[in-house]
């Protein structure tokens, strides 16, 4: 019955349709993806609307583990979305989303996903992410990304199958 019930809500989306508003910031997600991979940075920054919050925090349990390497480091950090772009020097670099949940009235819209960080096949971090999102001159634009990192050096990330067992 569990099950039944997961799969129902995973394609609610698809049975009742989605909005045009959520086809297109399903599709920033899709090009956001694509450019990490391609390099694409002028693509990359047109996403984005100025000023852009980049904000990550590592979750509690990575970062006991990280003051054990290193005391000195802090919880949280902040970066630019034109300065995450630019990092990539080859292809090897992947991010993917899934359990994405997007809210929405035509003018101001939150994404809310599940993201894991691979370099050269190999999963490096993942967590959740939060976007927010503005509809500028008919175009969404991403104005802040926020997310939460555990490393896969101290934990794996739990199936898809397990994080939406946490939903219900």
């Amino acid at each position: 019955m569990r099950k039944i019930l997961i799969l129902l809500l995973l394609s609610c989306n698809f049975i009742f349709g989605q909005t045009k508003n959520e086809k297109a910031i399903r599709q920033i997600m899709t090009d956001f993806m694509n450019c990490i991979k391609t390099r694409d940075e002028a693509k990359f920054i047109s996403l984005f609307q100025e000023p852009v919050l980049w904000t990550g925090v590592y979750t509690d349990r990575t970062y006991r583990k990280v003051l054990e390497k290193d005391p000195n480091e802090k919880s949280f950090f902040t970066d630019n979305y034109k300065a995450f772009i630019k990092s990539f020097k080859n292809n090897k670099s992947e991010e993917r989303f899934d359990n994405v949940k997007i809210i929405e009235d035509g003018s101001i819209a939150s994404a809310n996903f599940d993201y894991s960080f691979w370099y050269d096949g190999k999963m490096l971090n993942w967590g959740k992410e939060i976007w927010t999102l503005m509809k500028i001159n008919g175009l969404w634009k991403i104005t802040s990304v926020s997310f939460s990192m555990d490393m896969t050096e101290y934990y794996v990330q739990p199936s898809l199958q397990e994080r939406l067992k946490k939903i219900i």
